[in-house]
């Protein structure tokens, strides 16, 4: 079983009968979304990770067997129809999107060996001397944390009783100090490069799932399977177009700048959505990227120190994932 930040969740614990899964991957890359979609079921567990709309990798994990790309996204649409489950959607910056890349399919440099048989002083100054993007990963049977790495330099901490990146290593450095804590390094390339490839346009999705659904299945799972197959797309959009859903992803919006600007980040986003000409324009992708790139021009002009491209992919994310399931 995988294990990846659930800092930022936009959904959790929506039962595939209630989303048109082709849809919703189809909506979060039309809204440039950053961040993964996980899908769990009985013995089965998948991720697709996105960034800035584009699908970097797919991975899926049945009796500790995995698929990848083309064949996980066909395995995922299966145990849809055959399993049903849950899906959650989190969001993440790019860069996190590129060390999620890294846990699921990077580079292992270091297989599990017990911390205490690894120089950890000399691991970490090869990863600042390779530039290397990545995690470092400590773990034991009951605990687990992560450091995240772009560069060569360190860009966040999780573990697993959090519930946010943190800008501090000390949990991590617990749960590494613990009896019998192992740690495991995986490298990837830059997040630049990773969006070269993008699978969302290598597979028919409404296709595959068209066959997913052809399939045989069990009385049980075709019942369990049918309003999914059924259902009109208002079912995939609770968010819809009501004013009081709009509001409350203004509210989302202004949070995040808040976390980057303080106050003035509040003020930004409401003057520049109203300035727009209202909430409404969240639903319109022109207007939407319009809106972010003036919010992005006049944060760094309040702060230009404050990591505004962070920001910015935080609530791209944010706009694609509510408007999308």
């Amino acid at each position: 079983m995988y294990f990846l930040p659930k800092a930022n969740p936009l959904y959790e614990q929506i039962s595939t009968d209630k989303v048109l899964l082709p849809e919703l991957l189809e909506k979060l890359a039309k809204g440039h979304f950053t961040g993964y979609l996980n899908h769990t079921a009985p013995g089965f567990e998948s991720y697709s990770i996105f960034a800035r709309g584009k699908l970097i990798c797919a991975i899926s994990s049945e009796s500790g067997k995995d698929k990848t790309g083309f064949e996980a996204i066909t395995q995922l649409f299966d145990k849809v129809f055959s399993a049903g489950g849950e899906i959650n959607v989190y969001r993440m910056t790019a860069d996190l999107a590129m060390c999620a890349h890294a846990l699921l399919l990077g580079t292992r440099v270091l297989k599990g060996d017990e911390v205490r048989q690894v120089d950890m002083k000399s691991l970490l100054a090869r990863i600042k001397t390779q530039d290397m993007n990545g995690v470092v990963h400590f773990y034991t049977d009951t605990r687990s944390a992560m450091m995240f790495y772009k560069n060569g330099v360190p860009i966040g901490f999780y573990h697993d009783n959090g519930r946010n990146i943190e800008t501090t290593p000390d949990e991590a450095r617990k749960i590494a100090g613990l009896p019998g804590s192992r740690v495991e390094v995986r490298s990837t390339k830059s997040i630049e490069e990773l969006m070269l490839y993008d699978l969302m346009q290598l597979v028919n999705l409404p296709k595959l799932w068209a066959a997913a659904s052809a399939r045989p299945a069990s009385p049980k799972a075709r019942a369990a399977s049918a309003p999914v197959k059924e259902a009109p797309l208002p079912t995939l959009t609770p968010m819809g177009q009501s004013d009081e859903k709009l509001a409350e992803l203004v509210e989302d919006l202004q949070e995040v700048a808040m976390a980057y600007l303080s106050r003035e980040g509040r003020i930004l986003v409401n003057k520049c959505i109203q300035e727009a000409g209202g909430n409404s324009i969240l639903l319109d992708n022109g207007k939407t990227e319009a809106f972010l790139r003036r919010i992005e021009d006049e944060a760094k002009v309040i702060d230009s120190h404050a990591r505004i491209d962070e920001m910015v992919d935080l609530m791209q994310s944010e706009i694609a994932g509510r408007l999308a399931v």
